[in-house]
């Protein structure tokens, strides 16, 4: 326990030390003008592809699953995946919800921790796996260097998540990968929708370039709830294009918004059951704990409840 929180210490002063640098180059008033890209239209558009992206997030991980001999009903997956992705926003690290996702998913099915680990490991790496790939594609424009140190990233999540992934039958893997790419081009599309509120003038061609190698920047394991690479990468990447490298920081900042705003329904899911926790054990009375994930509403509880069946 002392270990996990030294670690999410230092990535969270990592990713301050980043922010703190990006400032002093470049001023607070990128991260202002990033707050423009926070109107009704986008804030609806963010809620739309943010549950886009999670949906295919949660049919990634049920099928993933049944490799691993757990039929996930998808109310239930779908709930998780935006509770993990709300904690994953505003955590260090972008792990602690699937963590607990992990630990819902062993408790639920009577798994062992392997197999719980498994599933969600290799649900998250297939997706980061298309994360790298389109970010190697987009760098093969500017440097081919880095698109194969990219590349080489992606071969390594690759044979990080074929462990799980082989359990499944061919069409299954298709269709993970099938998802993988539909949650991708969700966050892609909130990118494009971010950069054409803060920097309309940036070509439609040029975004999709910037988008795949912005949203590799959260790969990086040292942000704090998202940020921190992600910004640096994005400053790094318009400048790349022969962008100012603060036009990329506003796009970043914007996007980060818009992207913790799809998903705020993971923030009122945790909310409710909190509250159905504290009724559940009468509030004050006897001092106890409300565990994240104890107190699943029946309708969103995985097998062994009485959700939603597969």
């Amino acid at each position: 326990m002392t270990r996990r929180i030294w670690l999410a210490i230092l990535q969270a002063a990592c990713a301050a030390a980043l922010i703190y640098y990006l400032v002093l180059t470049f001023g607070t008033a990128p991260f202002a003008a990033g707050a423009e890209a926070l109107t009704v239209p986008s804030i609806s558009a963010a809620l739309v592809l943010g549950l886009i992206g999670t949906a295919a997030q949660a049919q990634r991980w049920r099928l993933v699953s049944s490799g691993f001999g757990m039929q996930l009903p998808r109310g239930g997956a779908l709930a998780q995946c935006y509770e993990a992705s709300f904690l994953n926003s505003v955590l260090p690290g972008g792990l602690a919800g699937d963590a607990i996702r992990t630990a819902r998913q062993r408790s639920a099915h009577r798994s062992t921790w392997l197999n719980s680990i498994g599933s969600v490991l290799g649900e998250r790496l297939a997706g980061t796996v298309v994360v790298l790939l389109a970010a190697a594609a987009a760098l093969l424009t500017a440097d081919w260097r880095l698109a194969a140190a990219v590349t080489a990233g992606a071969v390594l999540v690759i044979a990080a998540a074929w462990p799980s992934l082989r359990r499944l039958p061919g069409r299954t893997v298709v269709a993970v990968w099938a998802l993988s790419v539909l949650g991708w081009a969700s966050y892609a599309s909130l990118f494009a929708v971010s950069a054409a509120l803060t920097a309309p003038r940036v070509g439609v061609a040029d975004v999709v370039v910037l988008a795949a190698i912005c949203l590799a920047g959260m790969s990086i394991p040292l942000s704090l709830g998202g940020w921190g690479p992600r910004e640096g990468v994005a400053a790094l990447a318009f400048m790349m294009i022969g962008y100012p490298g603060a036009l990329g920081l506003e796009v970043s900042v914007g996007y980060g918004l818009l992207a913790l705003v799809s998903v705020l329904p993971g923030a009122a899911l945790l909310l409710v059951l909190a509250v159905r926790g504290l009724l559940r054990h009468g509030g004050g009375h006897g001092g106890r704990k409300v565990e994240l994930g104890a107190d699943v509403p029946p309708k969103f509880e995985t097998p062994y409840g009485s959700g939603e069946s597969a």
